[in-house]
C-alpha cells in the first residue's frame, strides 16, 4: 500500500456513489455497513475505513465511531489509546457524546 493512500482505500471500500464525497457520506456509509442485513451483515472492516475517512475529514461523529471501533476492536485491532485520541478530537469540537465518554475514561 502506498503512503497517503487512505482516501484511495476508503473510496474503493466505502459504498459511496461517485461525485463529491464528504465526511457525512463516509460516516453514513460506515453506519450502513455496521447495521446492514444479508451478505454485508456486520462488515466491520469496511465500516472502519469509512469512519476513518470521515474522521480524517474532521467530522466529529466519524471521530466518535472510529474511536468506538478502536475501543471495541471492531474491524481493527483493539487500541484504547487510539480510541481516546479520536474521542478527544471529537470532544474538542464540542461533540457531547465524546465529551461525556472522554471524561469517563480519565
Amino acid at each position: 500500500m502506498l503512503a497517503g493512500s487512505v482516501s484511495l482505500e476508503a473510496s474503493e471500500i466505502c459504498p459511496i456513489k461517485s461525485g463529491s464525497k464528504n465526511a457525512v457520506q463516509y460516516f453514513q456509509a460506515g453506519m450502513e455497513l455496521l447495521n446492514s442485513h444479508g451478505p454485508k451483515k456486520n462488515d466491520q472492516r469496511k465500516a472502519f475505513f469509512c469512519f476513518r475517512e470521515s474522521a480524517l475529514l474532521g467530522y466529529s461523529w466519524g471521530e466518535v465511531w472510529l474511536g468506538i471501533l478502536y475501543y471495541k476492536g471492531m474491524g481493527v485491532e483493539k487500541n484504547r489509546n487510539k480510541a481516546l485520541r479520536w474521542w478527544k478530537k471529537a470532544a474538542e469540537q464540542g461533540n457531547p457524546w465524546a465529551q461525556d465518554r472522554f471524561n469517563e475514561d480519565y
